[in-house]
């Protein structure tokens, strides 16, 4: 991964900042290939604009570190009983006068932050998001590949689940047993809370399942995923329970799927993300629907399940080839219910390629 540190470095230059500083986190594991843990202990990676990268790195973590990232050896060690102030000392030394220091604004915890300021306090903070942008947007095909590998699981685990579910099982059964089965099937941990609903509460877009049963008759939402080598998937399907679906559900569900399917034909690269979002949210205007459309189209996706693009109404940035997206429209009638649909693109100069493949027509479950 020697290489990415090297790009970052490049990017760290391009932007003007003397120093990027990362603490573990989705940013550090793709620099260096490995999945580090701080909980409370300084960690940090040094990438300076000029001169060669340095970490500093709790003891307990000098063999993972040894391991995944031999090309940084100027490591600044230290352990429990001697705490890291010297070891931080030693580290920033050379940054005494440097004026523009790069972070994460998502990433940075205040422990982190109050380290620098103390030790570099005549350096300004600044966000680091642009170069890491630059950089994590457009993933390879490597990358969409391991992508693909965890929807594979996410749906061979929801078809399975599906087989199971019947009326009257709770909401927390059925997430429970996603959970269950994306780790039996290899998949390396749950990439968010499962939102598992059913009836009115599948209006509410990010519920949380709790002990009500799913009743006859009634829409079911699943949004879940998981991830592979790091890399996560983001899958909603909504389903119909028991009874076949009256026509006010049906009228909602094409509605929604009108939109996901205009969205993911909108998406390749050099499109805006504000005219993907506008396509998907297209076929959800008519008037007895257009307040129930609640939230953006779609966002970013890869080692974090939200990442930059943002798909919605006023970004008008284009999409670059490479980047993956989800286009996730949904309809959400207070107290009535409500169906998303969403699939995880990576998008290509003539299209979309999507890695989701689960089907989209609505279908009814647990009869």
């Amino acid at each position: 991964m020697s290489d990415r540190i090297e790009r970052m470095q490049e990017e760290v230059r391009a932007a003007g900042a003397d120093l990027l500083v990362l603490n573990p986190g989705s940013s550090l594991t793709y620099l260096t290939g490995h999945s580090f843990d701080s909980h409370e202990r300084l960690f940090l990676l040094l990438v300076p604009a000029q001169g060669s990268p340095s970490a500093i790195v709790p003891l307990l973590e000098q063999d993972n570190w040894n391991h995944a990232v031999p090309s940084v050896t100027d490591i600044h060690m230290w352990d429990d009983k001697d705490g890291p102030q010297a070891a931080a000392r030693a580290a920033f030394a050379p940054f005494a006068d440097a004026k523009r220091i790069a972070i994460e604004p998502l990433g940075m915890r205040y422990m982190e932050v109050a380290i620098l300021q103390g030790l570099l306090a005549g350096a300004a903070l600044e966000s680091a998001e642009s170069m890491i942008q630059a950089l994590r947007l457009a993933k390879s095909a490597e990358e969409a590949a391991l992508m693909r590998r965890a929807c594979e699981i996410s749906e061979e685990t929801l078809e399975e689940t599906l087989a199971e579910v019947r009326v009257g099982m709770t909401e927390k059964q059925i997430a429970a047993q996603l959970c269950a089965r994306m780790l039996g099937k290899g998949g390396e941990g749950i990439s968010f809370g499962p939102i598992v609903l059913g009836g009115p509460k599948s209006a509410l877009p990010h519920g949380v399942p709790d002990e009500r049963p799913v009743g006859d008759g009634e829409f079911l939402l699943i949004d879940f995923g998981t991830s592979w080598k790091g890399y996560h998937s983001d899958i909603t399907r909504t389903f119909v329970v028991g009874s076949e679906p009256g026509d006010r559900m049906r009228d909602v569900y094409e509605a929604v799927l009108a939109g996901n399917r205009a969205g993911c034909a909108a998406t390749r690269a050099g499109v805006s993300a504000h005219d993907v979002h506008m396509a998907a949210a297209a076929p959800l205007q008519d008037p007895k629907y257009g307040e129930f459309f609640k939230h953006r189209t779609g966002h970013g996706l890869g080692l974090d399940i939200h990442e930059p693009p943002s798909v919605m109404e006023g970004n008008h940035e284009p999409l670059v080839a490479g980047a993956v997206i989800t286009v996730e429209p949904g309809l959400y009638l207070e107290g009535w219910g409500g169906v998303r649909i969403e699939d995880d693109l990576w998008v290509r100069p003539d299209g979309a390629d999507s890695l989701t493949t689960f089907a989209r027509d609505l279908r009814v479950v647990g009869v």
